[in-house]
C-alpha cells in the first residue's frame, strides 16, 4: 500500500474510532451520579458495571486514536513506517494489519514482555 493509501485508511479509521469513543463517553453515567431512591440494588450494580465497561473501552479507543494521530503526523514528517524505538522499518505485513503501528514486531514484543534485550539499538 502506498503512503497516500495509508493516510486514507488511517483517516477513515480515526473517524470511526472517534465516533465510537464519543458514543462510549456519552453512554457512561457521569461520575458521582447515583440512582434515585426506589431503585433496586441490582439495577445500581448493573449500571456501575456498564459504566466501567464503557469507560475502559473508551480509554482503549483513546489510546488507539492517539496512535492513529501520531501515525498521520509521521506521514507528514516522513517517518511513517519506521519503528519509533529502534528506527527499523516496521514491515508491510504489520502495517497492513495495524496501519497505526508505531513499533516493529521485535520492539513491540520486547515492550509487552519487558525484555529490553530484544530491542534493536537505534542507530
Amino acid at each position: 500500500m502506498s503512503t497516500p493509501e495509508y493516510r486514507k485508511v488511517l483517516q477513515e479509521h480515526l473517524a470511526q474510532v472517534e465516533a465510537e469513543l464519543a458514543d462510549r463517553r456519552r453512554a457512561a453515567t457521569p461520575s458521582g451520579e447515583r440512582p434515585g431512591f426506589g431503585k433496586r440494588a441490582g439495577d445500581y450494580v448493573a449500571q456501575v458495571v456498564e459504566d466501567r465497561t464503557n469507560n475502559q473501552l473508551a480509554d482503549s479507543l483513546d489510546v488507539t486514536a492517539t496512535a492513529i494521530r501520531r501515525a498521520l503526523a509521521l506521514i507528514d514528517d516522513g517517518g511513517f513506517g519506521l519503528c519509533q524505538s529502534c528506527g527499523a522499518p516496521i514491515g508491510d505485513d504489520r502495517l497492513q494489519a495495524v496501519p497505526w503501528a508505531l513499533l516493529c514486531m521485535r520492539c513491540q514484543s520486547a515492550g509487552e514482555y519487558g525484555d529490553r534485550s530484544l530491542r534493536r539499538p537505534r542507530g
